[in-house]
């Protein structure tokens, strides 16, 4: 029986017809640029994400059935759509730290930042604004794997050298040296896939609603005042 395929719930189906219903409101004139095409470009983003999973299971052969000859089986092909997948995830997820950053400033000062101090989920580990650090507590196990495993296969030189693939479905492997050093000792991550995929979908959509609450709320605060 083939397996279920995972996908990101960011509103809409992958091939749909972008529709203005499915953009994030949020502010058009920042000083940090049209946030509402910021939005609309994550939203995107997600539906290209959506269909690398697809793919990520389409190419993914359970060992014991290898003698099917799927056309398709080709274990590094496999690990790229996996890696492409992990890349979007975290960039899409450190702009979320970003939109929540400014928009909260925005919200609580009256006023944009001069700076996105906190843009990044490694800089959620450096004093980010209590309400930022809130929004993103429920998931910073999630994050923190999401990140090293990203780390891994953006710096980690040894590791390209793996090729293997989930004995029962789909996984996200990555084997992380520390600064490049042999003296340091390798982190071997396994994730399932599924469970990468189903995290973000519960990280986004809740994220992404009380952003908006936040920008919506500042709005109304700067007209009250003008």
């Amino acid at each position: 029986m083939a397996a279920t395929v995972p996908q990101i719930d960011n509103g809409k189906q992958p091939l749909q017809p972008l529709n203005i219903v499915h953009m994030p409101q949020l502010p058009s004139d920042t000083p940090y640029g049209n946030l509402l095409l910021k939005g609309m470009n994550i939203v995107r983003r997600l539906d290209r994400v959506n269909l690398e999973i697809a793919r990520v299971f389409a190419t993914y052969v359970h060992p014991k059935n290898e003698q099917s000859q799927n056309p398709l089986q080709d274990i590094l092909e496999h690990q790229f759509y996996a890696e492409q997948v992990v890349y979007w995830l975290r960039k899409t997820a450190d702009e979320l730290i970003s939109l929540a950053y400014v928009i909260s400033e925005w919200k609580s000062n009256g006023v944009w930042p001069d700076a996105i101090k906190v843009d990044s989920i490694a800089g959620l580990k450096h004093s980010p604004p209590q309400e930022v650090k809130d929004l993103f507590a429920p998931h910073e196990s999630y994050l923190s794997t999401l990140n090293d495993i990203a780390n891994a296969f953006k710096h980690s030189f040894i590791n390209t050298d793996m090729t293997i693939v989930g004995a029962e479905y789909p996984v996200v492997f990555a084997l992380a040296l520390d600064r490049n050093r042999l003296s340091t000792k390798p982190r071997f991550y396994w994730v399932s896939f599924a469970d990468i995929v189903q995290g973000f979908s519960k990280l986004y959509k809740p994220t992404m609603k009380i952003i908006q609450t936040w920008a919506a709320q500042a709005a109304s605060g700067k007209s009250s005042a003008t």
